[in-house]
């Protein structure tokens, strides 16, 4: 879908719901805070923990289905670390660490919670010489040992904004313009999701079997 189909679709799902008008600044704002909420839904929403067992229903490492659609938003990065600190900054578009390894080979760097670095910095069987270890920080990584000098990591990327481009005609209505519009980076299948959540926002409480028709009606009729 391009910015453009998803703004039709929208506007034709909120016409048959009886909303009204949907304005391009509303859409630009609404469908990037569903995209956003669908991708936390995606990555594991906390609010679907249940007390003992700290595992949401949907989250990346469910299955192969799970992680080939949020797939275009994992992107590899080299991460150069303070040889002194230990510390890395977080690229600027980090959401959430999918994979960290050594920069030579494919031997994993493992994930340290704070209430277990004590035990994992000082232990015996893996001492972290050889097998290092990072923790989470509020805008960094913490490696240990600190000399580690590099890591591959592979993240979950903040995707670029929807944006629905567009100029004025002669009677000041907007007209899509291809040029200023930034199109939708997760396929069709995905994107039906996130303009279910899209339409609840503006108060369009519609499930996705009725929006994929109403996607079938915009196709057919050409719009």
């Amino acid at each position: 879908m391009t910015a453009d189909d998803v703004y039709v679709l929208m506007q034709f799902c909120c016409n048959k719901a009886q909303q009204g008008y949907l304005p391009p600044d509303k859409f630009n704002l609404v469908i990037n805070v569903g995209m956003r909420s669908w991708i936390s839904y995606i990555l594991g929403d906390f609010q679907q923990y249940r007390p003992g067992r700290p595992i949401a229903n949907i989250e990346l490492g469910n299955n192969e289905v799970v992680r080939q659609r949020i797939a275009p938003t994992i992107y590899g990065y080299i991460l150069n670390v303070n040889p002194i600190t230990g510390i890395s900054p977080y690229p600027g578009d980090y959401i959430q660490t999918d994979t960290m390894y050594s920069i030579y080979g494919h031997k994993r760097i493992r994930y340290a919670e704070n209430t277990r670095l004590d035990s994992m910095y000082n232990s015996k069987i893996d001492p972290i010489a050889t097998n290092p270890i990072y923790l989470l920080e509020d805008t960094n990584f913490q490696f240990y040992p600190e000399t580690i000098w590099q890591a591959k990591l592979r993240y979950v990327k903040d995707p670029p904004d929807i944006h629905w481009g567009y100029t004025l005609d002669g009677n000041g209505r907007p007209i899509y313009d291809p040029s200023t519009s930034v199109d939708p980076i997760f396929d069709n299948t995905v994107m039906l999701e996130i303009i279910v959540r899209s339409l609840k926002i503006v108060g369009t409480n519609l499930q996705l079997e009725a929006v994929m028709q109403y996607a079938n009606d915009v196709k057919n009729l050409g719009q």
